[in-house]
């Protein structure tokens, strides 16, 4: 049986670097770098996810080196792996859609064809310690499934993406937060919803909403976490590392936060953890190779990171 199980997207994306260089054809989409956001602290991660059987050598390999279980992987034939382009603002925020709106129109339909295929879940997948999603869509067919995973006694960890430029998604994500147990959401998400920009006002606002875990991710200036075991709410700092490419950051990070929090019940401690997941998505272009180097040092720089922590 696989313990932690992360549904996502697999998105082949060009990604427009801070400096204005393009990187082109690099695995993305949140799945898979959720998936090493978890695999970083536990071996048992399985990943739920789509793509077209045209996908890329590269970026297959990329995939199957994160080491991590891929029975939930399915590969259509009638449809196109979806590619996508990343840009970035000066916060290192996704820039809204009109920047390539052309590119993105055709992203959409692509990804909506593919997400009306009913996606399998391996048998070894259907009695996790944790599921964690990464989806804008509280009523697709896997949020159904993930509501009855919790019911059997699996945690519901869920990183939701919410619209902020437009709020399209705002009434229904609003309504879903008090169904699962871990929730991260973006900063200018959870500002916004929350009415303010003091972080510990925005993090009071959440502790409100049902879950059991808060983590709200605000990029470099790290995260803000409560749990409702401590009722303590603490500020996690960033991982002092040479930042090449935000993407993924944030699905790294909760995909190492579900984890830990199902190994400690400490926010504290699972903040430090998603933390950790995260710096090694920025200084990487694309999903890095869990390997045993990787995993050991990451340890050290958890330990490293819990003296820093603040209590806000």
């Amino acid at each position: 049986m696989v313990d932690y199980v992360i549904y996502g997207k697999i998105i082949i994306d060009d990604i427009r670097l801070t400096s204005g260089e393009i990187v082109k054809g690099m695995l993305g989409g949140g799945g898979p770098q959720g998936a090493f956001g978890a695999r970083l602290w536990d071996r048992s991660v399985g990943l739920l996810t789509r793509s077209g059987v045209d996908i890329e050598p590269g970026p297959k390999a990329a995939l199957e080196s994160i080491d991590i279980d891929l029975a939930g992987w399915v590969k259509y034939e009638q449809h196109h792996t979806p590619h996508g382009l990343m840009a970035y603002d000066e916060n290192e925020y996704m820039v809204g859609e009109s920047d390539f709106k052309e590119r993105k129109e055709s992203f959409m339909r692509k990804m909506g064809l593919m997400l009306q295929e009913v996606l399998p879940i391996p048998e070894t997948y259907k009695t996790p310690k944790t599921i964690h999603l990464i989806t804008e869509y509280t009523h697709e067919p896997m949020a159904d499934e993930a509501l009855k995973m919790k019911a059997s006694g699996s945690i519901y960890s869920l990183e939701p993406l919410i619209d902020y430029h437009h709020w399209t998604n705002k009434g229904d994500m609003m309504s879903y937060f008090s169904e699962v147990v871990i929730v991260t959401p973006d900063w200018p998400s959870a500002s916004g919803l929350a009415g303010s920009d003091n972080p510990l006002e925005v993090l009071k606002f959440w502790s409100k909403l049902g879950p059991s875990l808060v983590a709200i991710r605000h990029g470099m200036k790290g995260s803000y976490v409560w749990d409702r075991v401590h009722d303590k709410m603490w500020h996690i700092p960033i991982v002092a590392v040479k930042a090449v490419d935000p993407t993924g950051c944030g699905n790294s990070y909760g995909g190492g936060l579900c984890v830990s929090w199902d190994k400690s019940r400490d926010s504290k401690v699972a903040g430090c953890c998603a933390t950790v997941s995260a710096s090694y998505l920025a200084k990487t272009v694309g999903v890095p190779s869990v390997t045993v180097e990787i995993e050991i040092e990451a340890q050290q720089v958890r330990e490293n990171l819990l003296e820093k922590v603040e209590e806000m």
